[in-house]
């Protein structure tokens, strides 16, 4: 199994500011994870460009909230934040913009019983047979994506990724139904002609028939595996986090102001450096979520900055990290604390 990284740039001298005893906690949250790795229980299963280290979420969880604390992720991604809160003993909540985020975390951070595994991977064994069948059978299978996104795969390829895709659809049970979209997902761009994740460069890649399939299997047997990791992990009493799909900037609107956040813990994107919306725009269209939100309110994405010249890319910046700041204050408590990695 290939580790997934997170910030793989992490090690290095610390350079602190500021209050002395907040500093050195923070410190020791960032040099924890040069030494400590960065996948563990669910954490590396589905791609995640610039994934939070689970060593800085986890340590800075425990120097900064309390046992039975609300932790607040407003821009949660592929869960770290949420995942580390739960088996902290904390009660977390979660927004992305990404419409893939909430079927995400659910996969990541609901641990699923023995019997529960033992069905998932009998349904995902079934699957990459009815596939094989279909690989051998040359049956036909449409794959409804932009025309721009078909060039990507090879002709075989295309065609066994759609056979694929609509035999994980068959499956009755929406939460062992919906965990084999995201192991389906985890592999379109790794079998695509697209170089990486976060790169538009292209290479050709030699994907043999009966490839996609046998990747896929392989990916469930590791979420089962990961699963049974995560349950043994799960202290008493652990709450499965809540994530909402909405703007970071609205988050009074989406959580209401009732039960306020102890400890805002969060990556926000980085200004001008990314398009997070073009990154899973493949699996986006595989699995046909709306991404138009995504598109429309991504905060600091680089296609914007490219059409605004340097003044104006840098007001626009301002104006959201302001608008998130804000929202971040209207939901947090009194006496809590915001913690950003920017």
């Amino acid at each position: 199994m290939k580790t997934r990284r997170a910030l793989s740039q992490v090690g290095g001298p610390t350079r602190t500011t500021g209050d002395a005893g907040a500093a050195a906690l923070l410190a020791d949250a960032m040099d924890r994870a040069a030494f400590e790795e960065s996948d563990a229980l669910t954490h590396g299963f589905h791609p995640w460009p610039a994934r939070m280290h689970r060593a800085i979420a986890g340590v800075s969880i425990a120097h900064f909230s309390r046992p039975g604390d609300r932790v607040l992720d407003p821009f949660c991604g592929s869960g770290t934040v949420l995942l580390e809160a739960m088996l902290a003993g904390r009660r977390a909540a979660g927004v992305d913009l990404n419409p893939i985020v909430p079927r995400l975390v659910r996969a990541k951070c609901e641990p699923r019983s023995l019997e529960g595994r033992e069905r998932f991977l009998g349904t995902a064994i079934a699957v990459c047979e009815r596939s094989f069948e279909r690989v051998q059978n040359r049956e036909r299978a449409h794959a409804k994506l932009p025309p721009s996104m078909l060039g990507l795969y090879g002709t075989h390829t295309l065609k066994e990724m759609a056979g694929l895709l609509e035999e994980i659809r068959a499956v009755d049970a929406t939460e062992d139904r919906e965990a084999l979209e995201l192991a389906f997902s985890s592999l379109v761009v790794k079998v695509s002609n697209k170089q990486a994740e976060t790169s538009e460069a292209e290479m050709h890649k030699r994907i043999r028939k009966g490839l996609v399939t046998e990747l896929f299997g392989r990916k469930c047997e590791e979420l089962t595996s990961r699963w049974a990791e995560l349950e043994a992990a799960m202290p008493e009493g652990a709450i499965a986090p809540k994530v909402f799909l909405g703007d970071a900037r609205e988050l009074p609107q989406l959580l209401g102001t009732a039960s306020r956040a102890n400890l805002v813990l969060a990556s926000p994107p980085y200004g001008g450096t990314y398009d997070y919306h073009a990154q899973h725009a493949m699996r986006l269209a595989w699995l046909g979520l709306d991404a138009r939100g995504l598109a429309k309110r991504e905060v600091g994405s680089r296609r914007a900055a490219r059409w605004e010249d340097e003044d104006e890319a840098q007001s626009r910046w301002d104006d959201e990290v302001l608008a998130f700041l804000r929202a971040m204050r209207g939901v947090l408590a009194p006496e809590g604390l915001v913690v950003l990695l920017m």
